[in-house]
């Protein structure tokens, strides 16, 4: 079975979060769970994976795309407890580990490559490059302020 036949998911969740990690070695939790209800928007992938994009901060992308950050805090909450699972799920299959509130990459043998993963995560995996550079500049609480999620 492909995951392709999935639409939001705990494994296509923990997919986005492993190319992330791929390319940041660790990140916070709490930027962690940033990321399922960024790459849950279609255009924002879009965005993400344009060959000329320039987007290199969270208000860049929030500006390009701003219809679409319009209701974050709502999704970022309603993606919240299957970003969890799916933290827990990639940590007991070994591809991830935590510490001190930080997940590890751990998952060197996933093969990001295969073509069973279907497109959703393909486009995710794409997508994890810039956003794991968006990520990796300022704390994670000048994300959620400049996200707006509601605390």
């Amino acid at each position: 079975m492909e995951i392709r036949t999935f639409r939001d998911n705990e494994v296509l969740t923990g997919i986005s979060i492993l190319a992330v990690l791929q390319h940041t070695k660790e990140l916070s939790i709490a930027k962690a769970l940033l990321i399922e209800p960024i790459l849950s928007y279609t255009t924002v992938i879009k965005a993400l994976n344009r060959a000329n994009s320039k987007i290199k901060s969270i208000e860049e992308l929030i500006i390009k795309e701003s219809i679409a950050f319009s209701n974050f805090s709502s999704r970022y909450y309603e993606k919240l407890i299957m970003s969890v699972n799916a933290i827990i799920l990639f940590n007991k299959l070994g591809l991830i580990s935590i510490n001190n509130n930080v997940l590890f990459f751990s998952g060197q043998d996933f093969d990001f490559h295969d073509t069973r993963l279907g497109d959703r995560a393909n486009a995710r995996i794409k997508a994890a490059l810039r956003l794991s550079e968006i990520l990796g500049k300022g704390d994670a609480s000048d994300l959620y302020l400049s996200l707006r999620v509601e605390i």
